[in-house]
């Protein structure tokens, strides 16, 4: 009894300990890639509303926890990147969840996840550009 519930654990501890290391090289690999340089091109070159979106999808197929990216996230907020945009992609990473569909149309149809799938970009974007107007103010 106790072996299978070790075994379980076990199965378990390293299925955690993977998907938390793809999150990891994630944020490594995409950290690598920017530099100031790179930041105030996407910056001049793509307009503000298109960040936001970009910034929902970024976070969308991010994966592991939101708290992998973290470290991310303050680069980009050094380099000058909106807040917005910060937050578009946390929530992205958080409402637009992909892992849930299957679990999600077993339950209620696949219909819904599809609906959720729509209603999380459109509050996901709206809360970026709130995030925008407000720290335009402050």
């Amino acid at each position: 009894m106790i072996k299978k519930i070790l075994s379980y654990y076990n199965k378990k501890l390293w299925r955690t300990l993977f998907l938390v290391c793809a999150g990891v090289l994630f944020a490594i690999t995409l950290g690598s890639l920017m530099n100031v340089e790179v930041v105030n091109v996407l910056k001049q070159r793509i307009p503000l509303p298109l960040q936001l979106l970009y910034a929902e999808l970024l976070g969308f197929i991010s994966p592991g926890p939101r708290y992998i990216i973290y470290p991310l996230l303050i680069k980009l907020q050094e380099f000058g990147i909106n807040i917005g945009v910060i937050v578009a992609l946390i929530s992205g990473h958080v409402l637009i969840e992909p892992s849930t569909f299957f679990v999600e149309a077993g339950f209620f149809g696949f219909r819904f996840p599809i609906k959720r799938f729509a209603v999380s970009l459109v509050v996901t974007y709206i809360a970026g550009a709130i995030t925008v107007l407000v720290s335009n103010f402050l």
